[in-house]
């Protein structure tokens, strides 16, 4: 165990109990006796029963993950959060995932464990520059009895999703959960971009091992026609792209607000919530990838196969970008919560 790895977990700590967005529910201490090897990871956990204990413990049994915080989320699963404020746009948190997501991206936690019914994870962690995966796989015999329905009519049963600052990260925990084909290279693709208003262009050149396609599409539709046209693109194609953004910022996607008038669903699909709302619902697996723009990133879709979830991070490693210097320097700077004020300062 090194010094510098101490005096890193001791610091998320500290922050922990400082919670400076109230995105916390418990603190766990002493999480830092549980190092066993290193690299070590904070785990938070959504405070949900759909997140099974032995999910957790399974993951401390491999010596390089603790759970350090229950983490708070949106009132009644929303898909915001009402009481929480998004650290980067300063808007209502996206949700319901909302306290894991926040936790994350301030670094008191490496890895986020969250649930997705219908984006409760792959939102909140778009709206924070977040990589994050989710799947019906992972704790499946435990999550498929927790049968449930949207504000919107949908039925569905929620997948258990993972977020973290970092790709790498993000992988290693996914091939401890799942028995994934992380693929040296990617195997022959048919991959599906769809875009709304403009189409964009991806690292992604067709070649031998990738075809690619465009589709324009109405990424604001309802959920069913979503679903629908989802379902019959995942029989054609191997992976479907779609750039989502800014989440939550010139509106907020909420289908309660949206309920309320032609006004209110107008201000709802500004909040530019597209394929993320319904990747769940079609039982497929899927991953985000953040982009240099604010809240936005791709959202990439596949079957549920090792062999597409391991394509899926195969084309996570083309889509992905630098990660912004500023953003980590201004909210990772563990002195800024905890040395400002006139009673921190220290005598020269």
């Amino acid at each position: 165990m090194t010094h510098e790895l101490v005096k890193k977990l001791a610091k998320q700590t500290f922050l922990a109990f400082e919670n400076p967005y109230k995105s916390i529910n418990k603190v766990f201490p002493t999480a830092i006796d549980k190092i066993a090897d290193e690299p070590f990871y904070y785990l938070g956990v959504k405070n949900r029963p759909e997140i099974p204990n032995e999910l957790i413990h399974s993951l401390e049994k491999s010596g390089n993950y603790a759970l350090h915080t229950l983490d708070n989320y949106a009132f009644g699963g929303r898909a915001i959060d009402t009481l929480m404020t998004n650290p980067l746009t300063g808007q209502p948190m996206t949700g319901s995932s909302s306290g894991t997501a926040v936790n994350v991206f301030l670094g008191i936690n490496d890895i986020g464990i969250g649930t997705d019914g219908g984006g409760s994870v792959l939102a909140p962690a778009l709206s924070l520059h977040l990589f994050s995966f989710i799947s019906p796989s992972i704790a499946k015999e435990h999550t498929s009895a927790y049968l449930k329905q949207s504000t919107d009519g949908q039925s569905f049963s929620p997948s258990i999703g993972i977020m973290s600052r970092q790709l790498s990260i993000l992988r290693e925990i996914v091939s401890l959960v799942l028995p994934v084909e992380l693929n040296e290279e990617i195997n022959k693709l048919n991959v599906l971009v769809v875009y709304d208003k403009e189409r964009y262009s991806l690292n992604l050149e067709s070649s031998d091992s990738i075809k690619v396609t465009y589709i324009q599409t109405n990424l604001s539709a309802s959920r069913h026609e979503l679903i629908q046209h989802t379902r019959r693109w995942l029989e054609e194609y191997d992976m479907i792209i779609s750039k989502e953004g800014p989440i939550d910022f010139h509106g907020l996607g909420d289908s309660i607000i949206g309920h309320v008038g032609s006004e209110a669903k107008a201000y709802q699909n500004k909040g530019n919530k597209g394929l993320v709302r319904i990747a769940n619902m079609i039982n497929a697996a899927a991953l985000t990838v953040p982009t240099e723009s604010l809240a936005t990133g791709y959202v990439v879709l596949s079957k549920e196969s090792e062999e597409h979830i391991g394509n899926l991070f195969r084309i996570a490693e083309r889509l992905e970008t630098e990660q912004d210097e500023l953003l980590d320097k201004y909210f990772r700077d563990f002195g800024t919560y905890l040395n400002e004020g006139l009673f921190n300062q220290r005598d020269s």
